[in-house]
């Protein structure tokens, strides 16, 4: 298995493993090839963007999308995805690609990571077990159009 930063050419394979995990339990998302793709894309050209990914061989089995936010309290690092292919879940490779995330941070100076996920879902209980905490002093609100 090989971790490694993200470069353009894996935007194709990180574009099919979005699609292959989201539209299937437990987000049952429908994202075709080219919605998947114009949204990620937006991630690689967002400024601060640091990828990680994570191939087994020649397939992607994971990867890692977020962006470095200068803040009052020093540099954070927001994550805006994050997945692995659901045979390959619970088997360390999640864990491995943050701790590729971490080291990156920390030779950058960064102070915190910060992301959004759903409830009750198993991604929850990762990133808690890997020292990330709820802020209660924070509500994520929205707005149908």
């Amino acid at each position: 298995m090989e971790i490694t930063l993200f470069e353009e050419k894996d935007l194709l394979a990180c574009t099919n493993t979005f699609m292959e995990v989201f539209n299937q339990e437990p987000w049952n998302d429908e994202w075709t090839k080219e919605t998947a793709k114009n949204y990620l894309e937006d991630f690689t050209r967002t400024p601060g963007f640091k990828g990680i990914v994570a191939f087994n061989e020649e397939k992607m089995i994971g990867f890692l999308f977020g962006t470095l936010k200068h803040w009052w309290s020093g540099d954070e690092f927001f994550i805006n995805e994050m997945c692995v292919v659901a045979d390959k879940q619970n088997s360390g490779i999640g864990t491995m690609m943050m701790n590729v995330l971490i080291k990156e941070l920390e030779s950058d100076g960064v102070s915190m990571i910060s992301l959004l996920t759903d409830r009750g879902i198993p991604a929850e209980d990762f990133y808690k077990k890997h020292g990330f905490s709820e802020i209660e002093r924070l509500v994520f609100l929205s707005r149908s159009m």
